[in-house]
């Protein structure tokens, strides 16, 4: 039947049947994106394996496979999920605060919060740490992924009256993602006084005349 044959019936059941699939197929992938943190968060510092991460997610290795090509290409899946996540939750923080200054705070704080409370930090050691240490986070797709989070301090830098908001912004970002980067690696913590002096330096930064 050629295409332009197609009574829209069929079409109809078609896209029914092809948006079924792709239900499935994102059910599957949430189950192995999070068996896979699940794993890493009880192995860490130690790398998960592929055979352990199939076993609690319930699946194959020929369903993992399908999806993921090896185990850093899943790794890295887990690390762009949490940075989408992640990002959420910086825009919530920052919607709460009227003064933009404040909202630079907010976006600093949050992302100190990924390797300062426990759960967080946890995960951020157990899934960021092989991704960052094989570059994956360097790729395209990553580094789009991080550029929205500083995209985020574009509009209060803007506010402020900063004559190159979108250079400030990926600065800053640049600075508190190497901090969180530098602990995530070395799997420490940074202390009370290393995060005040750090937002206070954004501030500074983004406020001075």
């Amino acid at each position: 039947m050629q295409q332009d044959e197609v009574p829209d019936s069929v079409r109809a059941a078609v896209e029914r049947g092809l948006s079924r699939q792709q239900r499935d197929a994102l059910t599957e992938v949430d189950q192995i994106l999070d068996a896979a943190l699940r794993v890493a968060e009880r192995v860490a510092p130690v790398e998960p394996r592929v055979a352990d991460i199939v076993a609690e997610a319930g699946t194959s290795n020929q369903t993992f496979y399908r999806y993921f090509p090896g185990k850093h290409d899943l790794l890295l899946a887990v690390a762009e999920r949490g940075l989408v996540r992640v990002r959420g939750y910086l825009a919530t923080r920052m919607a709460r605060q009227a003064e933009p200054a404040d909202q630079v705070v907010a976006w600093v704080e949050g992302l100190l919060a990924q390797v300062t409370r426990p759960g967080a930090a946890r995960q951020s050691t157990a899934v960021m740490r092989p991704v960052v240490l094989a570059g994956r986070l360097r790729e395209a797709a990553g580094l789009t992924l991080l550029d929205q989070l500083g995209a985020l301090l574009v509009a209060p830098l803007t506010t402020l009256g900063r004559p190159e908001p979108d250079l400030d912004a990926r600065v800053l970002q640049d600075v508190v993602l190497g901090t969180l980067q530098r602990h995530v690696v070395r799997g420490t913590t940074p202390t009370a006084a290393e995060c005040d002096h750090l937002v206070r330096f954004c501030v500074h930064a983004t406020t001075a005349g």
